[in-house]
């Protein structure tokens, strides 16, 4: 559900009544707080304390329940429900490691507020959930899509004065190797990567920089003879995209958070989704943030919350499939 002072709680049930003929869906929240939400959206819940217990999915939204502090408020940041917005995401978690649940999809957190408490030293979702499944650091990667491009930023929420630091060789690969994995493991087939310059004109052969011929371009070239997935690059990201070169890729690679999601919210805004590649389990989110500015007046466009609902269920379908291929 995310922060449920912002739009969160309200594109969730929106997103429930147009997926839950095709999807048996969950919510984590305080049933006795969004039920008065729910019931403006006529959409009926029903309270559950374990997960063994969600059933009637087609006609009622069944609620985890979990205890808030606070009144839910939309518009209204609450300090108070920190602690149980943490907790919903560690519980959602640890049900999909358990395999009690096949994916998650996670409302819009504010990160301020979760980093008023003490137990929560995260970035944001990204990197926590990263921490919850016990993975190295930097092995959670943010993909961000639409219907019509598959994105990564290299490099998230760093300053852009410390974006090239962080651009490194071996850092570059790690997360090209994650793409080629993920990409058979949830998408059937060996996937078509760009990889973008940092600077403009990608450096220009070192006249405007050398962080694609000394560190971009030899990440690219150990892919060279690899089988498993074409790698090319890199790329003017202005000329990439105007040039709309962007469709014979399967996915981007990107050096930094808005050189990757200006293009791609252009495109289409409403329907982009965030998907976490790296991690043991499935987890999606909407491409947007809590929308405290208009979560008052309960008319937020929920396509983006029922798009990354969707999206997880194809993940999950193609899992399965793969599961019961024949191994040989």
């Amino acid at each position: 559900m995310g922060d449920p002072a912002g739009v969160g709680p309200e594109v969730l049930i929106k997103s429930f009544k147009k997926a839950r003929e095709k999807y048996n869906l969950i919510a984590i929240s305080d049933f006795e707080k969004i039920r008065f939400l729910a019931e403006k959206f006529n959409v009926t819940v029903r309270k559950i304390n374990r997960i063994c217990e969600a059933g009637n999915f087609k006609d009622y939204l069944n609620i985890l329940h979990l205890e808030y502090n606070a009144d839910f408020s939309p518009g209204q940041l609450n300090i108070n429900n920190a602690n149980a917005v943490i907790e919903s995401i560690r519980i959602a978690t640890k049900l999909c490691l358990e395999k009690k649940v096949d994916a998650m999809v996670t409302g819009p957190i504010n990160k301020s507020i979760l980093k008023s408490q003490e137990t929560f030293k995260f970035s944001g979702h990204t990197d926590f959930l990263e921490h919850l499944c016990g993975l190295e650091k930097d092995t959670a990667t943010m993909m961000m899509l639409n219907q019509h491009l598959k994105i990564i930023p290299l490099t998230i929420h760093e300053p852009l004065n410390q974006v090239s630091t962080r651009i490194k060789k071996d850092f570059i690969e790690k997360k090209i190797s994650l793409i080629i994995s993920d990409f058979k493991k949830y998408f059937h087939l060996f996937p078509k990567i760009a990889v973008l310059g940092l600077n403009p004109h990608a450096g220009e052969e070192g006249q405007i920089g050398n962080e694609e011929r000394l560190t971009i371009m030899p990440a690219i070239k150990k892919f060279e003879r690899n089988k498993f997935g074409f790698v090319s690059g890199p790329f003017p990201a202005d000329g990439f995209f105007g040039s709309k070169n962007y469709k014979n890729y399967d996915v981007t690679i990107a050096m930094y958070h808005d050189q990757a999601l200006i293009p791609l919210k252009l495109m289409s805004f409403s329907r982009t989704i965030n998907v976490t590649l790296g991690l043991p389990i499935i987890r999606t989110s909407p491409g947007h943030g809590t929308g405290i500015n208009i979560a008052k007046a309960l008319e937020a466009n929920c396509n983006s919350f029922y798009e990354a609902i969707l999206f997880a269920g194809k993940m999950i379908s193609n899992t399965q499939q793969a599961r019961t291929r024949p191994i040989f």
